[in-house]
């Protein structure tokens, strides 16, 4: 009987180990090369160059229930419902038990982004933004509205010309799809 117990518990085990685990793959990060820190933004008035997948019909980008499990998208619903109340605090703190249980989810990154800006830390928000673009893959909608949070970080700070910049950028990823 103890001979037939085991396998069943490492079974059962595994199979609920799997239900911890994010439903979809995270896209692949881009390639160094091509990381937000080097891509050229795009010329002005020139017109968008066709993406890759021209006469495929398009997909749309993932968003936060496709690539995280449900105790990160919970935690991060809750994050956003402190922060509505005016506990940032605490909505940071649930953000960061998110960011705990899915270290490499862009969308965690995008929202404790967003807290540090709301939370007057334009820098730290930058920083943040600019990490979920590193691990957004190709997100398009989610690279343009870190561009965004990151244009008003930089305006935040008085850099008006980089906040212009990146505010092209957002525009420029708007326009893109997958």
């Amino acid at each position: 009987m103890r001979r037939l117990l085991l396998p069943l518990a490492v079974s059962m085990g595994m199979i609920w180990l799997a239900g911890c685990a994010p439903r979809a793959a995270y896209p692949p990060p881009p390639p160094p090369d091509s990381q937000d820190t080097s891509e050229p933004a795009p010329p002005e008035g020139q017109p968008e160059q066709p993406s890759s997948t021209a006469g495929t019909p398009s997909q749309p980008a993932p968003t936060l229930t496709d690539v995280s499990g449900p105790a990160v998208v919970a935690l991060l619903d809750s994050s956003e419902q402190l922060a509505r109340a005016g506990n940032h605090d605490r909505a940071a703190a649930a953000a960061e038990r998110a960011l705990d249980v899915e270290p490499r989810n862009p969308f965690v990154y995008r929202r404790l982004a967003a807290l540090y800006l709301d939370q007057g830390q334009p820098e730290q928000a930058e920083t943040f933004a600019r990490k979920s673009n590193s691990l957004a893959g190709r997100n398009p909608p989610l690279r343009a509205s870190n561009w965004r949070l990151i244009a008003e970080a930089r305006r935040a700070r008085g850099d008006t010309v980089g906040a212009d910049a990146a505010a092209s950028r957002a525009d420029y990823y708007a326009g893109q799809s997958l």
